[in-house]
């Protein structure tokens, strides 16, 4: 069976649904068609940081240095439908395995890398906590805390903020809490520095309550959506530890709530590292920098 990979231009995000395209290097670059002498591609990601599930960067460049726009990336020979970008970065996550690429662009093609994609590491998501709706309390052992990425917060979309999921579970039920921080303007242009979630810094935006199987939530509502975060990240940025818990107004015509309390894995589901020259979603976590690339205009259950 073909194992599938995925470009950051092309990855659903696990909570949003919208696309997004990651663009790494220097502002400066210019994209220019590939010499005579040839295309070199190279891997910026530092093999530790290879990791399954984790995004990692290819470069295409010229012979002089200059970046190609618009290369193919091939797998183990085969098209993947990946091109490199206007900074000929080629930004893309797969399994873990051995694999080897090449980039070809009119005619040119590349030299050979070999990419070790390295096993991630599962924290498992461990605690209590439950979830009231339609009259039944659901009990939970899982629960989630996702980074959607930035986006716009208001209707004129002129302010943007941090997009966070928290996933709670229970059997073929889920009971999803989106909600977002502050962001402002970083110095680089089109970047943002955001804030992680606090105690006082969270803005709910709806609750929403889905079952398995289903895509469309089964219940849902934008109205007097609160969340309170107390949980901090583990040292190694993967994991939230600690304890949130949020209200709504009613789903149906009934009461909303969810609370856990313990370790909670922490997924990005940005589809794209932080900032440039972030070479891992651990990283953007603890670099708090990134691009818009969040929609709200589609709320899609977080896919486990």
């Amino acid at each position: 069976m073909k194992k599938v990979f995925l470009s950051l231009a092309a990855i659903t995000l696990v909570a949003t649904g919208s696309l997004t395209m990651t663009s790494c290097g220097s502002d400066d670059s210019t994209p220019v068609n590939p010499t005579p002498a040839g295309i070199k591609l190279a891997v910026e990601t530092a093999a530790e940081d290879i990791v399954a599930g984790e995004a990692f960067q290819l470069s295409v460049k010229n012979a002089d240095g200059t970046p190609v726009e618009g290369a193919e990336l091939l797998v183990d020979g085969e098209s993947v439908d990946i091109q490199s970008d206007a900074d000929g970065m080629i930004s893309l996550q797969g399994p873990a395995g051995e694999y080897l690429f090449t980039a070809e662009y009119d005619g040119v093609v590349s030299n050979e890398v070999t990419v070790v994609i390295n096993p991630a590491e599962v924290i498992p998501s461990e605690g209590t906590g439950s979830f009231e709706f339609g009259g039944v309390t659901y009990e939970s052992s899982e629960s989630y805390v996702v980074f959607a990425g930035l986006g716009y917060i208001d209707a004129n979309k002129t302010q943007v903020g941090a997009h966070w999921i928290t996933a709670t579970i229970s059997g073929a039920y889920e009971a999803d809490v989106l909600f977002y921080t502050p962001a402002t303007p970083a110095e680089e242009e089109g970047y943002y520095n955001f804030e992680q979630p606090t105690a006082t810094n969270t803005t709910g935006v709806s609750a929403s309550v889905y079952q398995e199987g289903t895509e469309a939530a089964i219940g849902t509502t934008k109205d007097n959506v609160v969340m309170t975060f107390n949980a901090t990240p583990n040292e190694s940025g993967k994991a939230y530890m600690g304890k949130y818990s949020a209200t709504s107004a009613d789903i149906d015509g009934s009461p909303f709530s969810v609370t856990f309390d313990g370790t909670s894995p922490y997924i990005d589901g940005s589809g794209k590292p932080g900032a440039k020259g972030t070479t891992s979603f651990t990283s953007a976590l603890k670099a708090n920098t990134g691009k818009i690339s969040f929609s709200n205009t589609k709320i899609a259950r977080f896919a486990r």
